[in-house]
């Protein structure tokens, strides 16, 4: 799983920093958590081509975290996407998405399915769901979270063999949690060559909120917790006046939720020399990044 950070401003986009925009790599897709301006040119910056996306998460409909849907829409026409695009967001996407194919004639060559998130489980996968829950916002706004299921215990090779099992297909079986039957007609359960089941990674994407500690139990035990962190100390009360977080603020909520990582994004454009951000999140949480434009981070699996 790779985290790709396309747009790591709020509000304002800076000649160093484009428009929210995360981009999340697993197993061969690709899906985006808000679609600020510039979203598309920042994916071809990566060399993150455009086939392998297949689900938009907007966490709310304030200019910045949408404007760039319109072009990356009509750049994925002009580019012959076949790939079916789920687009999740609040009530009120639809008639946006709507307005775009009435007011300028917009025409995907891809199915466009607009959805309505809610708090609770947004997406039911195979392997992984993607839920929502509500922050505080000058507009009704969700965090997301994507968390991957339950994964088979490591596959104890010794005691495979001296179980008398033929390596090779019969191995795969167990370990998709099958029952084999040998040669001889015993039956073997893939418990008997398996550990514990490990835990799926979980990716939790917070943006645009005052501090909000309801959010914490969504936040519990996450990988990688990315967090908007727009303000320092100084400016608490601008902070609180326009609903949204400083840096110390971010990391609090993930030292109480007891997260492994803690990225901040969505910073003011203010904020030329992010190093203040970064240490007034460290003196809190040891470790806090500050996100900066294409900066990509690995999420590897616990063993």
């Amino acid at each position: 799983m790779r985290i790709i950070f396309l747009g790591t401003s709020g509000g304002l986009p800076t000649p160093r920093r484009s428009l929210p925009s995360v981009a999340v790599l697993r197993d061969g897709e690709m899906m985006l958590f808000d679609c600020g301006e510039g979203t598309q040119t920042q994916i071809m910056r990566k060399g993150l081509g455009f086939g392998r996306l297949s689900k938009i998460f907007i966490s709310h409909l304030h200019g910045d975290h949408l404007s760039g849907l319109m072009g990356l829409l009509m750049s994925l026409t002009l580019l012959e996407h076949e790939t079916p695009l789920d687009i999740y967001g609040p009530p009120q996407l639809a008639p946006f998405y709507d307005s775009l194919v009435r007011d300028i004639n917009l025409r995907t060559k891809f199915p466009v399915t607009i959805k309505t998130a809610e708090p609770g489980c947004v997406v039911r996968e195979e392997d992984y769901i993607i839920e929502a829950a509500p922050v505080r916002h000058s507009s009704p706004c969700l965090a997301f979270a994507l968390q991957e299921k339950m994964r088979p215990g490591r596959f104890d090779l010794d005691h495979a063999r001296e179980l008398g099992i033929p390596e090779g297909p019969l191995f795969g079986r167990l370990q998709k949690g099958e029952q084999i039957t040998l040669d001889d007609g015993r039956v073997i359960a893939s418990p008997d060559v398996l550990g514990p089941a490990r835990k799926g990674r979980r990716i939790v994407y917070v943006t645009d909120t005052m501090c909000h500690p309801p959010i914490i139990p969504f936040c519990r035990d996450a990988d990688l917790l990315i967090h908007e962190g727009m303000f320092t100390n100084d400016m608490e009360d601008e902070a609180r006046l326009r609903k949204h977080c400083t840096a110390a603020q971010a990391a609090f909520i993930a030292r109480e939720a007891g997260a492994k990582r803690l990225v901040l994004v969505h910073l003011s454009a203010r904020h030329g020399d992010t190093n203040p951000l970064r240490d007034e999140a460290r003196a809190v949480f040891p470790g806090a990044l500050v996100a900066h434009d294409l900066m990509e981070i690995e999420i590897p699996y616990e063993d």
